[in-house]
């Protein structure tokens, strides 16, 4: 049963009718406020954006060029433009349809006016908040349609389920072709590190990747896609990230790698100077395959040589002698299991596998980056892929902004919390 409309609550027994009755009086009466209200603010905006213009009804009009222009003649001065009076125009917002009066502006030659108005957005039906509502729902993981339906049940009007869709588009659609050197978005202070990965995503039927490049504090740097796994693709992601301020003249140190031949590729042809942590985690995962495919995976002895080449690369980068203890690890493991497959992973990812040791500040792990991109696929594990790659790029562009505003927001709130320690915190402790 359908437990959106005050019907289906009834039949279930949750409530008594009288309560019901009440919570739909409510209901209306805070509609019929929210409103009424709205429609008083755009109506006022929509006469400022005038005023702005044109000046008071009947006040003198100079020669000043304005902003709107004659269709017809194409002039701009304010004194050849006017009011004609207005025009009727239903508008959907997130609580029910409402019915502004649009100013119809004219020139004095017959032609009206191209009017760019800043409230409303042309030849759309519903306003900014229904949109905003439908893109916040739908990156929390709901369906273009379970989105319409419950924008559909809080405005009493039908949304077709391609307005969330459109709206996401529309959101997100910016060019970074032409984005780069002009208009750049800031992508915050330049890391000391920036760890890098890829996510797989299915569009139009074919298996594309996202590249990813994130901090060691969560905050996603770049959400670029989609697109092959190549180099040619790395180095075109870490040039846009040179373009906006994230490089080694800005600051950066280090790029955490999970040991990918593409990524590794780029970062030594754009970056040169940057050094490359190998993600120990993959490290190891790599040593405990090979280990398992001898012993078994619930060998003893296979765990027990995991736990050897863990010891290896894992360190408190504070204690020292820390990369002499790991130098002196790695000789004995590979005394102790030489010529095996596990010993000569462990070898050649031993100088990689340690930078972190060498340089404070850069993350042993790629951690971060692994944990946006079990975010990204709760959102799109819902979802059969993308339909095309430019509904697959808008979405990259608006779920990247989404989740640092996120994280932002959890810190602030975090920030914001009392300790719970009270006789520490209170300033009259309690004497006791």
């Amino acid at each position: 049963m359908v437990n959106d409309t005050l019907f289906g609550f009834t039949m279930q027994g949750h409530g008594t009718p009288r309560q019901h009755e009440l919570l739909h009086t409510k209901e209306q009466r805070a509609r019929a406020a929210v409103l009424g209200l709205t429609q008083e603010i755009l109506q006022r905006s929509l006469e400022a954006e005038v005023t702005k213009q044109l000046g008071e009804p009947r006040s003198y009009r100079s020669d000043a060029q304005i902003v709107w222009h004659c269709r017809r003649c194409g002039t701009r001065l304010q004194r050849h433009i006017r009011r004609n009076g207005h025009y009727r125009r239903q508008l959907t917002v997130r609580e029910g349809t409402i019915s502004l009066r649009v100013p119809e502006i004219c020139c004095r030659c017959g032609g009206y006016a191209d009017v760019a108005w800043e409230t409303l957005t042309p030849r759309l039906r519903y306003w900014i908040d229904v949109e905003l509502d439908s893109i916040r729902h739908y990156l929390v993981g709901t369906s273009y349609r379970l989105v319409a339906d419950a924008a559909s049940t809080q405005s009493h009007v039908h949304i077709s389920h391609l307005e969330g869709w459109r709206a996401m588009q529309r959101a997100g659609g910016t060019d970074r072709e032409d984005d780069r050197g002009k208009g750049k978005p800031d992508l915050g202070p330049c890391p000391r590190a920036v760890i890098l990965d890829d996510v797989h995503v299915p569009v139009a039927g074919e298996d594309l990747v996202f590249l990813i490049a994130v901090t060691h504090d969560g905050r996603v740097l770049l959400l670029d896609g989609p697109t092959s796994r190549t180099t040619e693709s790395w180095v075109q992601a870490l040039e846009c990230l040179s373009d906006h301020g994230i490089g080694p003249e800005a600051g950066l140190v280090a790029a955490v790698v999970d040991g990918d031949s593409a990524i590794r590729e780029a970062v030594a042809l754009v970056w040169p100077r940057v050094v490359m942590q190998r993600c120990v985690w993959h490290i190891l995962d790599q040593v405990a395959h090979g280990v398992m495919e001898v012993y078994g995976p619930e060998s003893l002895d296979g765990k027990r040589i995991v736990e050897e080449a863990r010891r290896i690369f894992w360190h408190d980068p504070r204690k020292p002698g820390a990369m002499a203890e790991a130098a002196r690890l790695l000789q004995a493991f590979l005394a102790a299991h030489k010529g095996r497959r596990w010993a000569e992973t462990v070898s050649r990812a031993f100088v990689e596998g340690t930078e972190y040791l060498r340089t404070p500040g850069v993350p042993r792990t790629n951690g971060r980056a692994e944990r946006v991109i079990r975010e990204l696929r709760r959102r799109t594990k819902v979802m059969d892929g993308f339909k095309s790659k430019r509904g697959a790029a808008h979405f990259a562009v608006i779920w990247s902004l989404w989740n640092n505003e996120r994280r932002r927001l959890a810190h602030e709130r975090q920030r914001l919390q009392r300790p719970r320690n009270l006789k520490t915190s209170h300033s009259h402790p309690k004497l006791l």
